[in-house]
């Protein structure tokens, strides 16, 4: 047993079953269980890879900001950046490969506690998860209102589930969206794809009016991946129609990658209305 207070730098300890790694950019935390017991050497352990792959990616960090699609297929890469680069590009060549890489750096990590023996495992990269279930582990994950971290659904998963990530994006969230959804919350065979599918949905989520103010990505942050693109500030109230208009063109995303068999299932909410995509019966709404 690792006491509560012990302090790996940059990795602490927060309890048996949660490891922290904070360092530069990256706040991360790692839970491994084994046959229903937490692992907590297991998951300290993996938080190597977590600070590898943070390693790795800052020699990265102009290829990162390129589209997908202008990348070439057949160069040799590490395998946090290739992970990342195949993510955003399976699912729009217009993403970078910054739209998937919270997700893969979860999978880097979820794999390696898996490797050393965990038969459940789950990373959460800054909102980004990945999964890993064995034997008859299971898996609940909450879903939030991202206006006020409201809980308004669980999605539950087992092994006969095959998904390995669950990520979201939004207007409001971490990543800069010209859409209007609120709320985009992907589920997918690993976090990579779910972290370039939600970024994905989310920017589809377009309508037109006043309520909605947008600016440049570069001035809002010069270090911004979207360069000149505009994108979400600000939403008002919208109308019915508008909200409509959103949601369905979110939907389409979304079906189009369940269709070539990227997502198993996605959330989209623009303010008070939402669309779920939930073939496998995974999305469990909080009652009202």
């Amino acid at each position: 047993m690792i006491p509560q207070s012990a302090t790996i730098e940059p990795v602490r300890v927060l309890s048996e079953d949660l490891i922290l790694v904070d360092w530069g950019p990256m706040t991360l935390t790692i839970s491994a269980w084994y046959r229903n017991r937490p692992r907590p050497v297991m998951a300290a352990q993996a938080a190597k890879t977590a600070l590898e792959c943070l390693k790795t990616l800052a020699n990265f960090h102009g290829f990162m900001k390129r589209p997908s699609r202008d990348i070439p297929l057949d160069r040799p890469r590490p395998a946090v950046v290739e992970h990342a680069f195949c993510s955003a590009r399976n699912v729009s060549g217009d993403l970078t490969s910054l739209a998937a890489v919270a997700g893969a750096v979860a999978d880097q990590v979820a794999d390696a506690a898996l490797e050393l023996g965990a038969d459940k495992v789950i990373v959460n990269n800054g909102g980004d998860t990945a999964i890993r279930l064995n034997g008859r582990a299971a898996a609940v994950v909450g879903v939030k209102r991202s206006s006020d971290d409201v809980m308004i659904g669980r999605l539950c998963f087992t092994v006969d589930s095959n998904v390995g990530g669950v990520a979201s994006s939004g207007w409001s969230g971490r990543s800069h969206s010209p859409g209007v959804a609120d709320l985009v919350t992907v589920w997918a065979e690993n976090a990579g794809l779910a972290d370039a599918a939600a970024t994905h949905i989310a920017g589809e989520t377009r309508t037109q009016g006043p309520a909605i103010k947008q600016r440049r990505a570069r001035d809002v942050d010069p270090m911004s991946d979207l360069g000149d693109m505009l994108i979400t500030t600000a939403v008002g109230r919208l109308t019915a129609n508008q909200r409509h208009d959103a949601l369905t063109r979110g939907t389409v995303a979304a079906e189009r990658l369940w269709d070539q068999g990227l997502i198993k299932g996605a959330i989209i909410r623009v303010q008070q209305d939402s669309a779920v995509l939930d073939p496998a019966g995974a999305y469990f709404p909080e009652p009202k």
